[in-house]
């Protein structure tokens, strides 16, 4: 089995810590497209190369113990599916930034082996009404001299624009057995369902199964079964529509907060108060430092004693898109 280095996942939350995993849901990517030493880069606009639904892992939400999980990710069949997508359009590594939970930004550091491209396009692609989603490999060329694919994204675009990109698989595996695992499975109606998986010291965390849909924009937004009050560990507010809607709390790991500048935040949680209009960020957003105890057997945080502390920043939106960012 492949090892994660904690440390090191550790020193890429500090060096590029820049959003948060309360806005990375629903944010739009501004990337461009440039030009690079292969030419322009260009999606493939044949639609007989558009995928069938349902694809993925169907059986995610019964996968509940280590055993299941990691059977999911080793299997063979599974990933000869996923490879079957072809990825084979290179994208090179000063092409893209991508923002996701883990706050790893592209272009990896001068260790990425060079003699192999981290970045591809498949040629075969979601298709949904006037948008084409196109799922996009990295491989992890860093510390295996065989490099595998660690992260897909779904990007969507539409007439060649890039609107906005999700992450949907992780495998990333570390030292004395831990490991971060995101499965995914994209239903016969387009719902996106993610299920995160954490091995640690506890040694398996479950954590909640997320769902997503591709709004008309062609941006990504959190999608909920039933309509009415939502609340769980870790936020709460209204459902509309099976999308987010007005006034949200969520109380989550903030990947802006740069702990070494700011040593007096001793996590990287906050308090945010957030504002959503169908599904995407609107509005002022202020993000709180997050007051909480721990569990002293565990050391994991005890929901009940989270509280909001003093003001950090605050964050403008507008139809999704982050205007402007002021720290206090």
């Amino acid at each position: 089995m492949f090892k994660i280095n904690i440390a090191f996942f550790t020193s890429l939350f500090f060096l590029f810590s820049c959003y948060s995993k309360a806005q990375t849901e629903n944010k739009a990517i501004q990337t461009e497209v440039h030009s690079t030493d292969k030419g322009s880069f260009s999606f493939n606009p044949n639609k007989a190369d558009c995928i069938t639904l349902p694809f993925g892992y169907s059986d995610i939400s019964k996968r509940k113990t280590v055993d299941s999980v990691l059977s999911a990710i080793e299997d063979k069949n599974k990933l000869k599916e996923i490879g079957a997508l072809q990825f084979e359009k290179v994208i090179k590594k000063d092409l893209v930034l991508l923002p996701e939970e883990y706050d790893v930004f592209l272009p990896f550091s001068a260790t990425v082996n060079e003699k192999y491209d981290p970045i591809k396009i498949a040629s075969h692609f979601l298709c949904y009404k006037d948008f084409s989603v196109y799922f996009m490999a990295v491989y992890n060329t860093v510390r295996y001299a065989d490099p595998f694919i660690e992260k897909i994204y779904l990007v969507s675009t539409k007439d060649g624009k890039l609107i906005d990109m999700k992450r949907i698989y992780l495998n990333h595996q570390g030292e004395m057995g831990f490991a971060n695992y995101t499965l995914f499975n994209i239903d016969k109606n387009y719902i996106i369902s993610l299920q995160d998986y954490e091995l640690t010291e506890n040694p398996f965390q479950l954590k909640p199964l997320h769902q997503y849909q591709i709004l008309p924009s062609g941006k990504f937004a959190r999608y909920f079964d039933k309509d009415g009050p939502y609340k769980n560990d870790e936020e709460q507010g209204l459902v509309k529509n099976h999308l987010k809607e007005g006034k949200w709390i969520e109380t989550k790991p903030n990947g802006s907060l740069d702990l070494q500048k700011h040593p007096e935040f001793t996590d990287p949680y906050t308090y945010l108060e957030a504002e959503y209009k169908n599904g995407l960020p609107a509005g002022t957003w202020k993000f709180y430092k997050l007051l909480q105890k721990y569990s002293e057997e565990t050391g994991e945080p005890l929901f009940n004693t989270r509280k909001k502390g003093p003001l950090i920043y605050t964050e403008v939106y507008k139809e999704g898109v982050l205007e402007k960012r002021e720290v206090r």
